[in-house]
């Protein structure tokens, strides 16, 4: 009999010869799984935790231990996704309680996949002739997907693995090859069957899928979806010139995109060769059975295109990091960012008929202003745009303005309510680009925060509030997220639907902002609110306007971007009439009108 196990995965000490609470047999656990208090989720987690604990150390035969394990782990799962609420859709800095709760769940999993590992190299040593390939492959697909949800668990949290995580999923892997299992098909009704090979491949893909940029709901999702995904994805260790991914088993580490790797591959290398998955949104759609759209899996199109692009090359920067160290103001969402962006104005005022919108002071026009608006401009453009923008540059004098709404629902019509408790938070800027910027999050600060936000970002420099949307996050040795900027200024307004002429919805927030070189208008919005083909009305006060919405060019779990025509001005403030009665030449005044808007 082979003295030495094929696993190299560092196991539990084998000390005690029986379990304080049940009979080492799968009857004996199932009856004493049937007293757990389901209805208490810290009890139950607390006698779970203890068997598991205990069952690490115990000796038993294998299958034994295999199939105790087998009937524990669906109370794990649910008991972790019970503990899942302490942690997910929360701030970004979790209090100490919850850091605990993830702590737990993360152990929970790993006693289990150190279990099934224990008993694989029971069953591997206790087997002489005759090995029984389907108990043993079940065993490693097992560990596999505990220590995925692990990674997933990070993941969600913007987190990177525990040490020595990729070492351990490489090991079982290899074990696999030594035993010839990885095509081994195993099934598993929790978190989803397949081959070995196919276990092995889900937390690698999954490194690769950019979760920095998703937001937690969607990193599950990514792991649903790549149940089926997998069976389309080759894992070899030949002709890796045409692997997208690379990764090398003996380090403790992720793939990495193969233009991207440090040194040169050598023998035992691995590349991961994901062309199959490649072509948008709709050949990853494809891939997915019916019966499991909008049911079980729920990933939009642009999370969807975003993978296909993850998983076909390397994305390089296109602008250069400067460090820095400096605090800056930020808002997070758009209720507090409009109201900055508004000069503290509460969005009450924003509530108004078109028709009552001139009578009203405008919250922009509250600095002395010369009689002449041209004057003391050197005829140079007067947008106030930061020199330093990359928004803006390249720009020619004559290109058009374009403009940006983003808003938000709101629950009722002029409340009344003072919004003065809306504030601002400060933060380390790291570095930053022509851009963006890369934030540290201070750890007292409990603010919740997603990615595909929209924040606010003020600097000493700068008068105004810069608009920006988080890109990514992370959370290891300190909480970062790095935000592009999409515009330099914005323009509050409120925005509701119209139809036949009437509004046919409520106010909610908006921001115009300068778009981008002389592309299309666009406006930014809630992810719920408005849709292609509806006929908007803006409005601040000394200003209305009536937009109709085109086609959405961007979106995130926060907004969308639509493309939209402008339908209809009505240039209320008296420096709009003043210029519309004093520019005759069509052309002129057609940029001016665009120039008011921002004004």
């Amino acid at each position: 009999m082979n003295s030495t196990p094929s696993l190299l995965v560092p196991l539990p000490e084998i000390n005690r010869h029986q379990h304080s609470l049940f009979s080492l047999t799968a009857s004996a656990a199932g009856k004493w799984l049937e007293t757990l208090p389901r209805a208490n989720l810290g009890e139950t987690t607390r006698r779970l935790y203890q068997a598991l604990s205990e069952l690490s150390h115990v000796r038993c035969k294998g299958r034994d231990r295999f199939e105790v394990l087998e009937k524990i782990r669906p109370h794990v799962h649910y008991i972790t996704r019970g503990l899942s609420q302490h942690y997910l859709n929360k701030p970004i800095v979790l209090p100490e309680k919850s850091e605990k709760i993830v702590q737990l769940a993360d152990t929970l999993n790993t006693l289990l996949a150190l279990g099934y590992c224990q008993a694989f190299v029971n069953l591997e040593l206790e087997s002489r002739l005759l090995k029984p390939k389907e108990t043993l492959a079940t065993c490693l697909h097992r560990a596999l997907t505990e220590y995925s949800c692990v990674l997933v668990r990070s993941y969600q949290l913007y987190r990177t693995p525990p040490r020595r995580f990729w070492q351990n999923l490489h090991h079982i892997y290899h074990s696999a090859q030594l035993q010839k299992l990885t095509k081994q098909r195993i099934d598993d009704r929790s978190q989803g069957g397949g081959t070995v090979e196919q276990a092995y491949l889900r937390p690698l893909i999954l490194a690769c899928s950019r979760c920095s940029q998703l937001s937690q709901r969607y990193i599950e999702q990514v792991f649903f979806g790549l149940r089926y995904w997998s069976s389309e994805i080759e894992l070899r260790s030949k002709r890796l010139e045409s692997c997208v991914f690379l990764l090398d088993p003996e380090q403790d580490a992720p793939p990495v995109y193969r233009e991207l790797a440090d040194k040169a591959p050598s023998p035992g290398w691995l590349g991961i060769d994901t062309s199959a998955l490649q072509g948008g949104s709709a050949k990853l759609l494809s891939k997915i059975p019916g019966s499991k759209l909008s049911v079980e899996f729920k990933l939009p199109e642009h999370v969807l295109s975003q993978l296909s692009m993850a998983w076909s090359a390397a994305t390089l920067r296109a602008a250069e990091r400067i460090p820095c160290d400096e605090t800056a103001l930020i808002t997070v969402g758009m209720n507090p960012t409009h109201y900055f962006a508004a000069n503290q104005s509460d969005f009450e005022l924003f509530e108004l008929e078109g028709s009552d919108a001139s009578s009203r002071a405008d919250p922009y026009n509250n600095k002395p202003q010369n009689s002449d608006p041209w004057a003391g401009s050197g005829g140079r453009d007067t947008r106030d745009y930061d020199i330093n923008d990359h928004w803006h540059e390249g720009r020619s004098e004559r290109a058009a303005v374009e403009d940006i709404s983003y808003t938000l629902p709101q629950t009722q019509n002029g409340t009344g309510k003072s919004e003065s408790h809306y504030h601002y938070q400060r933060a380390r800027l790291m570095d930053s680009s022509t851009s963006g910027y890369r934030i540290e999050w201070p750890d007292t600060i409990e603010t919740r925060i997603r990615t595909g936000e929209v924040i606010g970002v003020k600097t000493d420099d700068y008068e105004n509030w810069r608009i920006a949307v988080v890109r990514w996050l992370r959370s290891d040795e300190s909480h970062q997220m790095g935000v592009e900027v999409i515009a330099s200024a914005a323009t509050a307004y409120s925005a509701r639907a119209m139809q036949s002429g009437l509004a046919s919805g409520d106010f909610q927030r908006a921001l115009l902002i300068p778009g981008r070189d002389s592309g299309p208008l666009v406006m930014l919005t809630n992810i719920t609110g408005f849709a292609t083909g509806q006929t908007v009305e803006l409005i601040r006060p000394g200003h209305v306007m009536r937009i109709k919405l085109d086609e959405i060019v961007d979106s995130s779990t926060a907004y969308k971007l639509f493309a939209y025509t402008d339908t209809n001005r009505q240039q209320t403030s008296s420096v709009d009439r003043i210029v519309a009665k004093r520019d005759d030449d069509d052309d002129n005044e057609g940029d001016f009108n665009k120039l008011w808007d921002i004004l």
